[in-house]
């Protein structure tokens, strides 16, 4: 009878207790992956697509936003597709600036822009804590967005 030297007998005991793993072993199942969170469809299409991408995708410095009274600069605006804004906001009331936020809704005329790069909207303040300003509030204008800019002219 032929014995096997201790240290072989060691070697095969702690790979069969620690185990090996196989190559098909560490790979989950497709019912064990976490789900992949699909981004949400847009309601657009085409060149009103590209320009909702363009308007909603950063935010916009320094507009001028029409008003009665004090002067009002959006120092933040944020659009989102979903027709919802928000911005931080500057009401100059004489020479002392006020720092307030404002939120609400917008819309394209028609749903759907001129072209890629224009777009007519309409928005509607629902919410402000601007000296002076009341919601609800309306307004147009009109978006040209260029590369990272975005320029309103109001109607």
């Amino acid at each position: 009878m032929r014995f096997l030297p201790v240290s072989a007998l060691l070697l095969a005991a702690i790979v069969v207790l620690a185990g090996c793993p196989k190559g098909g072993d560490t790979a989950t199942t497709s019912a064990e992956q976490e789900p992949v969170e699909e981004a949400p469809k847009s309601r657009f299409s085409g060149q009103t697509k590209a320009f909702v991408d363009g308007l909603t995708g950063q935010p916009i410095i320094g507009w001028m936003v029409a008003d009665d009274g004090a002067p009002i600069v959006y120092d933040e605006l944020s659009m989102a597709e979903d027709g919802t804004f928000s911005a931080k906001t500057t009401v100059r009331i004489g020479d002392e600036p006020f720092e307030c936020t404002e939120r609400g809704t917008w819309t394209l005329d028609d749903d759907k822009a001129d072209s890629k790069t224009v777009g007519n909207l309409n928005f509607e303040l629902a919410e402000t804590d601007c000296a002076g300003r009341t919601a609800p509030k309306s307004w147009r204008a009109q978006a040209t967005v260029s590369g990272d800019d975005v320029n309103f002219e109001l109607r």
